[in-house]
C-alpha cells in the first residue's frame, strides 16, 4: 500500500478561525483497520491542523470538510471530540458531523458489508453486571441510579435526508465475503444494503451469543431494540456533542465488518475479527455512504445552519 502524501500540519490561529462545513470522525488510521485512508485518498486535502488534545492532525478538504482520527474507544473519542469543539480557532457551529467506520453486528441482521445509519446510540458500559442464571435480565440490569437512560436519539431532520441519499449509494460486495456469510445459517442471503437501527457502544470487546443476548436485553430495556451494530466510540462522541449543544447535527454511519458470534464449527478466536476481506469491504462501504450522506446534508442543509 502506497504512502499518502499529506500537508504538514500547522497550528490553529485563534485570531483567524477555521469554519468547517463538515466533520468526519474515524477511529483508526493505521492498517489493517485504516478507516481514514479512503477519505484521504478521495478528497482534495488542502490543509492540515494540529489540535491540542486530539489524537491526530485534522485534515481539511478544499470545500471545508475536516477528517479527524479520534483513536479507539470511548475515552479517546470523547477527548478528541471535546478538543475539536473547545479549541479556539476552530468553528463547528455550522458543521454537520458524522462518525464513519466499521462495526460488528448480529448475523441475522444486515449482511456483512452493509451500512447502518443509527437512529439511537446506546452506551453499553453503564449498567449493572453480576453472576446469575441463564436469563440475560438476571445477569445485567440498568443502573439503579441514573439521571437518564443512556441512549442518544439522533435527529430525524438530519437522518431522513441522509437515509434517502444513502439508499441511492451503490455498495461494493466481495465473493470472499459472500462465501464467509454463508457459514452463518441465519445470515440473510443478500448483498450489502443500507439500513437504519440502534448502534451499541462499549469499550468491551465482547463476542458470542451470551453477550449478544445481554446487549439485546439492554436495548429492549431502553425501548430501542433490536440492535443493528456494535462499536466503541459513538456514545462518547454523541455525549461530547450534546454537552456543546451540537448533537442535533450528528450521524453515525457504520458498516458491518464482522458478526458478533462464531459461525457453527468456529471458535470465538477464529471469528472475532471477521476476515481481511470483510474489514476492507466495510471500510470501503462506510466511506461511500458517509461521503454521499455528507454531500447531501451540505447541499440541503436540513437544520438551516449553513451560512
Amino acid at each position: 500500500m502506497s504512502k499518502l502524501s499529506l500537508p504538514t500540519p500547522r497550528p490553529l490561529d485563534p485570531n483567524d478561525p477555521v469554519r468547517l462545513a463538515g466533520l468526519v470522525l474515524v477511529a483508526v488510521a493505521e492498517p489493517p483497520l485504516d478507516e481514514r485512508r479512503p477519505w484521504i485518498e478521495r478528497a482534495a486535502i488542502a490543509d492540515a491542523l494540529t489540535v491540542p488534545g486530539a489524537d491526530a492532525p485534522l485534515y481539511l478538504t478544499d470545500d471545508g470538510i475536516a477528517i479527524a482520527t479520534t483513536g479507539i474507544g470511548k475515552s479517546d473519542a470523547a477527548t478528541t471530540t471535546a478538543a475539536l469543539l473547545a479549541t479556539p480557532g476552530l468553528d463547528l457551529e455550522s458543521a454537520y458531523v458524522l462518525s464513519a467506520g466499521i462495526a460488528g453486528g448480529p448475523p441475522n441482521g444486515a449482511p456483512l458489508g452493509s451500512v447502518v445509519l443509527a437512529d439511537a446510540v446506546v452506551d453499553w458500559d453503564r449498567k449493572h453486571r453480576w453472576d446469575g442464571s441463564d436469563a440475560p435480565g438476571e445477569r445485567i440490569d440498568t443502573l439503579a441510579y441514573r439521571p437518564r437512560d443512556y441512549v442518544h436519539h439522533l435527529a430525524d431532520r438530519v437522518l431522513e435526508p441522509a437515509l434517502a441519499a444513502a439508499e441511492e449509494t451503490p455498495l461494493e460486495d466481495d465473493p470472499e465475503v459472500r462465501a464467509y456469510r454463508e457459514r452463518y445459517p441465519t445470515s440473510p442471503d443478500a448483498e450489502p444494503t443500507v439500513a437504519v437501527g440502534t448502534t451499541v457502544c462499549g469499550d468491551e470487546f465482547w463476542h458470542g451469543p451470551r453477550r449478544a443476548e445481554e446487549v439485546a436485553w439492554l436495548c429492549d430495556a431502553y425501548g430501542v431494540g433490536p440492535y443493528a451494530t456494535t462499536q466503541m466510540e459513538d456514545a462518547a462522541t454523541a455525549t461530547a456533542l450534546e454537552r456543546f449543544g451540537l448533537l442535533d447535527r450528528y450521524l453515525s454511519v457504520r458498516a458491518v465488518a464482522n458478526y458478533d458470534r462464531p459461525a457453527p464449527g468456529q471458535s470465538a478466536a477464529e471469528s472475532f475479527d471477521g476476515t481481511d476481506a470483510s474489514l476492507a469491504l466495510a471500510i470501503e462501504n462506510a466511506e461511500r455512504v458517509g461521503s454521499t450522506v455528507l454531500e447531501k446534508l451540505l447541499e440541503t442543509d436540513p437544520l438551516g445552519i449553513r451560512p
